[in-house]
């Protein structure tokens, strides 16, 4: 996927999240079925991996340095996640939070070559840079079909 194309993509989020300021507390913290993340979780989880990504992967591409060695608990940065979006922050502050670090995460793609988007990542010799924002947009969308699934389900417009 092309650089313009990926920055499209993630600006994208922003806008369709912004709609989201409308819905009540009661569905922004309900859970999608029991025992599971609700809406404000998985806006969490966003900011959680996009500030993973500003910190511990695009910082390193821009400085053209390899990735740090590190080992990456993804169960505990969902957990965290979760944690962060119940700690009391309101939906209009995850939100707001949520454009501020994907606004961020976008400054830092844009000021990455081109090229650089069709090169191999550190230590994946066989993924992309640009292979890996198509997952990172496949998983935004993994989420926000649920979101909206939930949304339906609920009849909330």
């Amino acid at each position: 996927m092309k650089k313009e194309d990926i920055i499209k993509e993630k600006l994208a989020l922003i806008d369709r999240l912004h709609s989201l300021k409308t819905l009540s507390d009661d569905l922004w913290f309900l859970p999608f079925r029991e025992g599971s993340w609700g809406i404000a979780d998985v806006i969490s989880h966003f900011i959680a991996w996009d500030q993973f990504m500003i910190d511990n992967r695009i910082s390193y591409l821009l400085k053209n340095e390899p990735f740090p060695q590190m080992v990456i608990d993804v169960e505990e940065i969902n957990r965290a996640a979760s944690s962060y979006a119940r700690s009391g922050i309101t939906k209009n502050q995850l939100i707001d939070e949520f454009i501020s670090v994907r606004n961020q995460l976008l400054t830092l793609i844009n000021q990455l070559d081109r090229e650089r988007f069709a090169m191999p990542l550190p230590g994946k010799e066989n993924m992309t840079l640009g292979d890996y924002f198509v997952g990172m947009i496949e998983h935004d969308e993994k989420h926000m079909v649920q979101i909206q699934s939930f949304i339906n389900q609920n009849q909330i417009a």
